[in-house]
């Protein structure tokens, strides 16, 4: 492990724009590969002749093996590097999209839909990983924060390709020139070093010093090396540390924490939205076709623009007053459309449903990947951030899996509902036990961590200047 100083202001700007791009390209791949269903999924279960509980599945096939994706993601970001972890995850996407581009039978789409499952699984846990790592502590919200304005401007990339080409029929075209996505992060991959957290964990000191050097990092090793406990570096004392560092009950408390807040995440209803958001604007009283379709390219705009202003205050507000806020607001929006489909007011439900994405972007959406990136210690990083990863498309999946029948069981009211209170949960633990890390350094919340400081208190160190 090293210790790691702010960079030097010569080589910032350039180093924090090739790290942002490449974020950004595994945000990208996350938002349009899992919205990309939503405008043609009527089209898709006409040609097919897919039933409700066949859309479902149909969904859920990518959604799966994000899960499995993550899963890989961890030993893959270990042994291999996080360069060659995400080069695996734009080769396997940029297969699975230019097999969808040939209009294939039922069979081979699903096939490219796992293809682009498993590069999905392993982009959204490894970039995020990577941008925390080669960023420096004052920036490091707002570049890990990318990733998910990137994934929202994924999803309106989504929503608008089928507003704007107005031909159901074209839908592989549509969906399979999701490829340009993976070919660019291949080439913003080339641009940018190992990160120099996973080279001091391999041993390789002299190339650590020089990709932070890229980076704009003062590389400053510490004087006695921890590198005998990282589990890329020796595989025995890598599972010594993993059990002595799950002997700590605060380790075990932010993997919960991260693992719960991703959880969280997910059944507070964005997925059920993300992928179905047409039918609900139908079943809320919007006509089918170009009007259902405008609203949800309206809640793509909303959730672009919400993200933003996230981004830019995440590192000065803070994680705290954003999860709180955000969640509290959440619960309104939700409780909103609850009301319009009571009482059959379709402009409320387009309201609430604005509300709610709005306050989920600012807490919710980026917060979970930029608290995961920095509560998990550098000795099982790589696992912890797989594990929370694999948690979330594992709930990820559930909710694509089930959300329509939910709906014709309990209603469209019944299932925000629930989602409501998924977010008054949310809320509970924001104001429990999530601590404040703006400004810290990941060496100084790491030492509180394996110190066995109470969660609430992890970022209590002196912020970074």
């Amino acid at each position: 492990m090293t210790r790691r100083s702010e960079p030097d202001d010569g080589l910032l700007a350039f180093a924090l724009a090739r790290v942002a791009l490449l974020t950004a390209c595994c945000g990208l791949l996350f938002g349009y590969s899992t919205a990309s269903i939503a405008g043609w999924l009527d089209e898709i279960a006409r040609e097919f002749d897919l039933d409700t509980s066949g859309k479902e599945y149909f969904t859920v096939s990518l959604v799966f093996f994000c899960f499995v994706g993550a899963v890989v993601a961890g030993p893959a970001a270990r042994f291999l590097g996080r360069r060659v972890a995400l080069l695996i995850a734009f080769a396997l996407a940029i297969a699975g999209y230019g097999l969808t581009l040939f209009h294939p039978g039922l069979s081979w789409l699903v096939g490219a839909r796992v293809l682009i499952g498993l590069a999905v699984g392993l982009s959204s846990m490894v970039g995020p990983m990577y941008a925390a790592e080669a960023t420096p502590a004052r920036h490091r919200g707002s570049v890990v924060s990318l990733f998910q304005l990137a994934v929202t401007l994924g999803i309106l990339a989504a929503y608008a390709v089928p507003l704007a080409l107005e031909d159901p029929t074209r839908w592989a075209s549509a969906i399979g020139g999701g490829g340009i996505i993976a070919v660019v992060g291949i080439l913003a991959l080339t641009s940018v070093p190992e990160s120099p957290i996973w080279l001091d964990a391999a041993g390789r000191g002299r190339d650590a010093a020089s990709a932070a050097a890229k980076l704009g990092f003062l590389h400053q090793p510490q004087m006695e090396s921890a590198l005998a406990g990282e589990p890329g570096a020796n595989g025995a004392a890598g599972l010594d540390t993993l059990g002595a560092l799950l002997r700590n009950r605060t380790v075990v408390a932010v993997l919960l924490l991260c693992c719960g807040m991703f959880i969280l995440q997910n059944l507070s209803g964005i997925d059920g939205i993300l992928y179905y958001a047409p039918t609900i604007f139908i079943e809320l009283g919007f006509t089918p076709g170009l009007a259902a379709l405008g609203a949800t390219f309206g809640l793509g705009v909303i959730n672009v623009a919400a993200t933003v202003v996230a981004i830019a205050t995440v590192d000065r507000l803070g994680r705290r007053p954003l999860a709180i806020v955000g969640s509290l607001a959440m619960i309104v929006g939700l409780l909103g459309v609850v009301a319009a489909q009571t009482q059959d007011y379709p402009m409320l439900g387009l309201v609430g449903l604005c509300v709610y994405i709005a306050a989920f972007a600012i807490s919710l959406g980026p917060l979970p990947y930029v608290l995961m990136s920095e509560l998990v210690p550098s000795q099982i990083r790589e696992t912890g951030i797989a594990a929370a990863s694999a948690t979330s498309w594992l709930f990820n999946a559930l909710v694509a899996l089930f959300f329509l029948t939910g709906v014709s069981v309990i209603g469209l009211s019944g299932v925000f509902f629930f989602f409501a209170a998924v977010c008054g949960v949310a809320l509970a633990i924001s104001m429990i036990w999530l601590p404040e890390t703006k400004g810290r350094n990941l060496d100084a919340i790491e030492d509180n961590v394996t110190a066995g400081m109470p969660l609430r208190r992890l970022g209590d160190t002196a912020p970074v200047a």
